[in-house]
């Protein structure tokens, strides 16, 4: 990705790092495994395909139409729960950079607002605690995947094609969406079942298909800033 580079006092000792900026232009983000339940209360959660290597990632969906971030305007994130993805995608992990860091310095969480990664040449307590958190998101994120890959394994997972209807008359679909089939999910033989039960698996599947009614909150969220208004949607 252009635009990455290692961290440094002599190029940013001024820089600072603004939370509720955080995500303005992100449309969906990855997610760990252990922030299923928690993201499930503001966002329709999905899967969508890596091109290169077919497996399947765990995403929250924060727009539908517009280019935007639904859940970002008045000064910050309007949700109960922000992804740490979205928190963290100014940086990277870095062994070169100053407390083991590389920064987006197109990411809007970064410029000279907010708390400061620097104390004069040192970096600030803020920076030390990005990269621990870095990779605890790293393994969790691979969490999340490895839990993909075993319900695909089990072919439990469908496309899921959302369609928009909006007030001028035209449509929008969103292709490339993948979910549980909750057909499948019933078909299993027992044996299987009860295997990805006690993996937990069951359960975060159906978290996933209940999240899905969180499609409407982002229809009421695009209604209340955008023109034209989405009517109706199917997911059928």
């Amino acid at each position: 990705m252009t635009g990455i580079t290692p961290l440094s006092p002599t190029a940013h000792r001024d820089l600072r790092y603004n939370r509720h900026a955080a995500g303005a232009a992100r449309r969906f983000t990855r997610l760990g495994l252990s922030e299923i339940a928690v993201a499930a209360a503001d966002m329709p959660l999905c899967l969508v395909k890596d091109g290169q290597t077919g497996r399947f990632d765990l995403v929250a969906l924060m727009s539908l139409v517009e280019p935007a971030n639904l859940f970002v305007f008045g000064g910050g994130f309007q949700a109960t729960y922000v992804p740490r993805a979205v928190l963290l995608g100014g940086f990277r992990l870095d062994p070169t950079g100053a407390a083991g860091l590389a920064i987006d310095p197109a990411d809007p969480s970064l410029g000279g607002v907010g708390e400061p990664l620097f104390d004069e040449d040192r970096p600030a307590a803020l920076s030390g605690d990005i990269a621990p958190a870095l990779e605890r998101l790293v393994a969790d994120v691979a969490a999340a995947q490895e839990m993909a890959d075993s319900w695909a394994r089990h072919r439990l997972i469908r496309p899921l094609p959302l369609s928009l209807s909006k007030a001028d008359g035209g449509r929008h679909d969103l292709a490339g969406l993948y979910t549980i089939d909750e057909a499948a999910v019933q078909a299993l033989p027992d044996a299987e079942l009860i295997a990805l039960h006690r993996a937990d698996r069951l359960a975060l599947a159906a978290v996933l298909t209940a999240s899905l009614a969180q499609v409407e909150r982002l229809r009421q969220l695009h209604n209340a800033r955008f023109v034209p208004a989405i009517t109706d949607y199917s997911l059928d």
